[in-house]
């Protein structure tokens, strides 16, 4: 993965390097800027002709060598963070031949190539609906410019203006560098087209629920199974942010299955139950696991920076965001640029506590439902993201993979919840997880959020917001 970044205005050259090397720590495998009809790569970027619109980006290499970016194609100019995991597919479908590199940002230029004629926007718009992947990518053909992420938001995009200037960049520390104040990130549904926003896709909705538990549940099995490995197809090796919960074991449990060669990690207090249970949970599945053991002392020192990093200020976003920084400092540390995530499961099978409120208002469940999954880029994955890319780490969550989402779109609330006094909840999972191979204790193990099971939260809330500067900073 890696970063972009673009600026629409007057003269703005500087602050368009300015954001990319506030994002450097996206990608620091190369640079690349658009500007008018030139292109530049690393420091030839210094020497680039200034102009009204440009754009950049930041290179990480997670396979081999991928080719620096902007990349172009006929009159189109793409720069893109983006993981397509059906690349190899679109190859073969559009007949594309003669391709530079292996990378799947070229394969989505070319893509939108095909479908072009003079029409930006029809072209990309016909073309998204064949991207299966994690993206977000700005494309212009010199007189229009688009910019567009993945239809669950999995990889951010921010966007801001004033009366001289509309901005865009994959963190909104960028836009701040460069003196914008009104932030926003868009909407996955949206897209930035010339300066505005335009509505292009629905949001999700739950469909005709399946009547059939066993075939509801060996239609979950098999989508889980293909999102885990379309995920690491082509890697050497992966990490996964593992709690021993059902969600990351199901996971590394596919992984094992499939031969991948894979590594826990971990991170929690002495004492916490995340350590505990993960490591009994890796020895049960044979798996390798890297822990880190944290105290007051490391949580202070990664108060501010996860704050930083995280861009948000939410006590429980803090908590979630600092497990998850830490235990990818752990992968980078090893070499890994990949990392997989249980992320979404909850959302999508009913895994909180306070769904089980609604159990009696299935209908007012269903909706809240959708609204978590429509909404979880901003309350989750855009934190999550950061906090991986701030080690220079790919974030990876194949429970939000599209098939898996479809599946679990179909399922009735007696698939998930058995009564409002649940504490297990998402029992389809579960069943699907423990058939699949996940040990029974686990696969039936009740939930425990991510802050909680570290023991972070905990030396948050009592040891550190208590006193100042501290207090005021929480919102």
């Amino acid at each position: 993965m890696c970063s972009i970044a673009g600026i629409n205005g007057v003269n703005v050259k500087d602050r368009l390097l300015c954001m990319l090397d506030v994002l450097s720590h996206r990608g620091p495998d190369g640079k690349g800027v658009y500007s008018g009809t030139r292109i530049a790569y690393n420091s030839q970027t210094d020497d680039i002709n200034d102009s009204d619109f440009m754009i950049g980006h930041n290179l990480l290499s997670i396979v081999g060598t991928n080719e620096l970016q902007p990349i172009v194609a006929s009159n189109l100019v793409l720069v893109s963070n983006a993981e397509l995991y059906n690349y190899k597919n679109l190859i073969d479908e559009f007949n594309l031949t003669n391709l530079k590199t292996n990378s799947d940002c070229e394969i989505i230029l070319k893509v939108i190539e095909n479908f072009y004629d003079d029409d930006l926007k029809d072209a990309v718009l016909r073309a998204i609906p064949f991207f299966d992947g994690d993206y977000a990518f700005c494309i212009t053909d010199g007189a229009d410019y688009i910019v567009i992420r993945d239809c669950v938001g999995v990889k951010p995009v921010y966007y801001a203006y004033d009366d001289n200037t509309f901005a865009f960049a994959s963190e909104q520390k960028a836009l701040k560098e460069i003196g914008m104040t009104s932030i926003y990130n868009l909407k996955p549904t949206c897209m930035i087209y010339n300066d505005d926003i335009v509505e292009v896709r629905s949001q999700w909705k739950h469909a005709e629920p399946y009547t059939d538990y066993d075939y509801a549940k060996e239609s979950l099995k098999e989508s889980i199974i293909e999102a885990v490995l379309k995920r690491v197809d082509d890697l050497d090796d992966v990490a996964l942010l593992f709690s021993g919960g059902v969600d990351s074991t199901l996971i590394a449990t596919i992984l094992k299955q499939y031969d991948v060669n894979t590594t826990l990690y971990t991170i929690g207090t002495e004492n916490s139950q995340d350590l505990k249970v993960a490591r009994k949970t890796a020895s049960d599945i044979d798996l390798p696991i890297v822990t880190r053991i944290i105290d007051k002392d490391v949580v202070l020192d990664e108060f501010c920076p996860t704050i930083d990093t995280i861009e948000d200020k939410n006590l429980m976003k803090i908590g979630v965001g600092m497990t998850i920084k830490l235990t990818s400092q752990l992968a980078h540390e090893n070499n890994h640029k990949v990392i997989l995530s249980g992320q979404g499961a909850d959302e999508l099978f009913a895994g909180y506590n306070r769904y089980k409120k609604k159990y009696s208002q299935q209908d007012e469940l269903i909706k809240e439902l959708e609204h978590d999954l429509n909404n979880i880029y901003d309350v989750n994955l855009e934190r999550d993201d950061k906090a991986t890319m701030s080690n220079s780490v790919e974030l990876r969550v194949p429970f939000l993979d599209k098939k898996v989402i479809n599946t679990a779109l179909h399922m009735p609330v007696k698939y998930l919840l058995d009564s409002a006094e649940d504490n297990m909840r998402k029992h389809i999972l579960r069943d699907a997880a423990y058939e699949i191979g996940v040990p029974e204790q686990i696969a039936y193990r009740p939930k425990k959020a991510a802050q909680y099971g570290t023991g972070i939260d905990k030396i948050i809330r009592k040891k550190i917001i208590k006193k100042e500067p501290y207090k005021s900073i929480i919102k």
